[in-house]
């Protein structure tokens, strides 16, 4: 009996090229990707078909949905491509790429009769909560920066479409490896582990938290939804996230522990004056050129928590991170990569920050079975 086909958006970025790997064993994969898996660095071979798209072009998609429609029955489709950055712009690719791409991939995958459909939403898609309160799968998805924005438009497309094409919603947490591969832990990483003039600074009390997720977990987690999902009602949400939050003091103690042999004395600066500190930042990197990773709209998040509460979701699909992947447990192994292979962590870490706009590519195919080839 064949393998059943299953279609990823965004296959040759940082989680679609692992799901690539994991689900390859159980389906046949139709991966969609702007890169080649060779640029990439993602599988290729035997039941792996290839098409270099941008998800943003309805035309060209168009095209490739005919060819997946003449492969034969597809059962799932993960759509992991999305546009994201921490300059707080309200970039143009986060329309183009994340809300018409979305609506791109929904219209066309309506007339394949999926399975379900999968939608890679974020928790940052929810609002910090009051203290003492938590976030969950019943938070509406009302968080005001440009990516929450357009997390929160595909989550309603997905609703408006949940009667033609059965979708499930995933709200997942930052996401790490032990290459780090997060931009702002490796921002974090970087100055704490210097002799920077802000390498001891905490803005605040340093509670500022939010959850964070080993990429293996979200691995996991998505390859026990696609064996659950038919378990579950369409548009169901669903947290990819660990309970609690990790805050900036702890990951402080544990980084500056792992890398000096001793944790660092810590300069707190009050949050009104940090505010003012990273304007001025921000202002003066607008007039040299050099922008600072810290920007004015991060400021109103000193000593807030994400805390989140993923009970509901555990119990659906019966799954949890894995108790040894969690952040600070991982952290040694992510300072020693510092340590020991900078030339490796600055490759890992300029393909992360590579995720910007490209130019749109052109429409090309290897079925990757035999010799094909981009």
């Amino acid at each position: 009996m064949a393998k059943p086909f299953i279609i990823i958006t965004g296959a040759t970025g940082f989680l679609g090229g692992r799901l690539v790997r994991q689900l390859r064993k159980e389906y046949r994969i139709i991966a969609l990707g702007r890169r080649t898996p060779q640029e990439a660095g993602v599988p290729e071979g035997a039941g792996i078909h290839w098409f270099r798209v941008d998800i943003g072009n309805f035309d060209r998609l168009r095209e490739v949905f005919v060819r997946i429609k003449e492969m034969g029955q597809s059962d799932l489709l993960l759509h992991l491509a999305a546009y994201y950055d921490f300059t707080g712009d309200d970039h143009p690719e986060y329309e183009r790429t994340n809300i018409t791409g979305t609506r791109h991939v929904l219209t066309l995958a309506e007339d394949l009769k999926l399975r379900r459909f999968i939608f890679a939403s974020s928790g940052a898609a929810c609002p910090f909560p009051k203290p003492g309160e938590c976030v969950s799968e019943t938070t509406p998805p009302t968080a005001d920066i440009p990516y929450a924005r357009s997390k929160r438009k595909g989550e309603e497309m997905l609703r408006e479409f949940k009667d033609r094409v059965p979708s499930c919603i995933v709200r997942a947490a930052a996401i790490f490896s032990s290459w780090c591969q997060y931009e702002p832990l490796d921002e974090f990483i970087t100055t704490w582990c210097s002799h920077r003039w802000n390498a001891r600074i905490i803005g605040g009390a340093g509670d500022w938290a939010i959850p964070y997720l080993h990429v293996q977990d979200l691995a996991s987690f998505f390859v026990r939804l696609v064996e659950r999902c038919d378990d579950l009602e369409s548009a169901e949400i669903l947290m990819a996230c660990p309970d609690g939050a990790t805050t900036q003091l702890d990951l402080f103690n544990e980084v500056t522990r792992e890398f000096f042999g001793f944790t660092r004395r810590t300069v707190h600066i009050p949050k009104p004056m940090a505010v003012i500190g990273i304007t001025m930042r921000e202002i003066l990197g607008g007039i040299t050129g050099i922008m600072p990773f810290e920007r004015a709209w991060m400021a109103q998040y000193i000593d807030r928590k994400l805390m989140i509460d993923a009970s509901r979701t555990r119990r659906l699909i019966d799954w949890a991170p894995h108790q040894n992947l969690s952040l600070l447990d991982t952290i040694p192994s992510m300072i020693y990569n510092f340590k020991n292979h900078p030339e490796e962590w600055r490759l890992h870490s300029r393909r992360k920050k590579a995720r910007g706009p490209r130019k749109p590519a052109l429409l090309t195919m290897s079925r990757s079975e035999g010799r094909g080839g981009l």
